[in-house]
């Protein structure tokens, strides 16, 4: 997290700086929060770093840590599961109108970032991949033209975010991530919305289905442990 600078209003932007934080794995699951230590960091006042905690703790990314303050929610094999089935649904859908709306500027960009994908890939890049595969999936949503579709992603997109760096951040799963994208956008551009609509459905259920199973086990770990 960076300091703040500017005369744009505190508890937005100190908001802002500690979701970002969170959702780019900057600040890992179960990472106690000092508002004493943010606020020193950041440069600025107790108060505004409280009215973030306060709201991201209202928002599910903060949670309490006991007598000593909040930290970073871990993400929950429960919640992945309903977040992703929300998920499934929508990039179905737009995968498929994408297929037939989207326009040749953005079919050039698709492929633009699937170069960039395996160009990090390559490199070992994991920032680079990540927000490779933001820009991918924001990409396929703004090919399907529909802002009712847009505007159901919104206030999601950041509980999506973290759930797809977690995805990403292990090596085993890259380059299979990387082959569906290639594969999804593949169906776009062929203009084929049923296939479109079936490799990314599965995409997504795949990736909920992995992470699902590693908390449920990394949790059975901590019990037995």
């Amino acid at each position: 997290m960076d300091r703040i600078d500017t005369p744009k209003p505190l508890p937005r932007l100190v908001y802002t700086a500690i979701l970002n934080a969170i959702c780019e794995g900057t600040l890992r699951p179960g990472e106690r929060l000092a508002q004493e230590e943010i606020a020193e960091r950041m440069d600025v006042s107790r108060l505004p770093v409280g009215q973030a905690l306060q709201r991201l703790k209202a928002e599910g990314f903060v949670c309490n840590a006991g007598r000593r303050g909040v930290k970073v929610a871990p993400l929950d094999a429960a919640m992945v599961g309903e977040l992703y089935e929300f998920r499934s649904g929508i990039d179905m859908v737009a995968a498929g109108k994408a297929a037939t709306r989207s326009t040749p500027e953005q079919r050039a960009r698709g492929k633009r970032i699937l170069r960039e994908g395996h160009s990090a890939l390559d490199a070992g890049d994991v920032a680079m991949l990540i927000g490779a595969d933001i820009d991918f999936h924001q990409l396929v949503y703004e090919m399907a033209d529909n802002r009712v579709l847009m505007d159901a992603m919104a206030p999601r997109w950041n509980h999506i975010r973290r759930v797809m760096i977690a995805i990403i951040d292990d090596t085993g799963n890259q380059a299979r991530i990387w082959e569906e994208h290639a594969a999804i956008l593949d169906a776009i551009l062929a203009g084929e919305p049923d296939r479109a609509e079936r490799l990314a459905r599965a995409h997504v259920e795949d990736a909920a289905g992995w992470l699902q199973d590693e908390l449920t086990r990394s949790r059975r770990q901590r019990l037995t442990g």
